[in-house]
């Protein structure tokens, strides 16, 4: 009587496990799903390191512009800014030049990263010490004028 009853239960069971494994035919790539799940990682990485890369350059360049901007330009002291920009140019020991040196080196440093990994920067158009020659020109333009 015992093998009576084993029997039905095997065959029962065996027509279940049957029944679970045809039950999925379709096969789902996990490729496509794994690709567009890594594109979409990297970009987040990317536009996360990208945030980091811009925040960065627009903190050097507003630093250098606003340095210049209370130091010489607020007091149109274009001599000052021409001396001041011979020195960092020339990499000065002073501190003044120091300082904007290094934030020059920042902004250079992390405008490159940036670039490399294919970020937005078209808010920044040029480097600092560019512009702050194109303001040196722009006051003795305006000083010639008087």
């Amino acid at each position: 009587m015992n093998k009576l009853l084993q029997i039905p239960f095997i065959i029962a069971f065996s027509i279940f496990l049957i029944g679970c494994s045809l039950q999925n035919t379709s096969q789902v790539s996990p490729n496509n799903k794994n690709e567009d799940l890594q594109k979409q990682i990297k970009e987040n990485i990317n536009s996360k390191y990208c945030n980091k890369y811009k925040k960065v350059v627009n903190y050097a360049a507003s630093y250098i512009e606003k340095e210049f901007e209370d130091g010489y330009f607020s007091k149109n002291d274009i001599v000052g800014a021409k001396a001041q920009l011979f020195l960092i140019e020339s990499s000065s020991p002073t501190v003044f030049a120091k300082n904007i040196n290094i934030a020059n080196d920042s902004y250079n440093s992390n405008y490159e990263l940036a670039k490399k990994s294919n970020c937005d920067l078209s808010e920044f158009s040029s480097n600092p010490l560019v512009k702050l020659k194109n303001s040196i020109k722009i006051l003795e333009e305006k000083k010639d004028k008087k």
